[in-house]
């Protein structure tokens, strides 16, 4: 499991990476690593098939999960009805 945050400028994200890690502890089978959001862009984009399970808050969640579904050419690639504004 990937724990994705920016906690090396964000708060919040430090209290994410301290939470994940406490928690983790409570699942020793689990292989925990952690990686900055902009970091884990790049990943998806270059080498996707590294990551198993992404776990993030919402914000970064949304850009991401937005990222990998342009890459699989889905979301944002399909093409638009007729009655949709451009």
């Amino acid at each position: 499991m990937t724990s994705v945050d920016k906690a090396n400028v964000l708060e919040t994200s430090q209290l994410w990476r301290r939470t994940v890690t406490r928690v983790a502890k409570d699942y020793p089978d689990i292989k925990l690593d952690h990686m900055y959001v902009d970091a884990c862009a790049m990943h998806l984009i270059t080498n996707p098939t590294r990551f198993d399970v992404v776990l993030t808050e919402n914000l970064f969640g949304d850009i991401l999960s937005d990222e990998a579904a342009a890459i699989t050419g889905s979301l944002g690639m399909l093409a638009r009805r007729p009655w949709e504004a451009r």
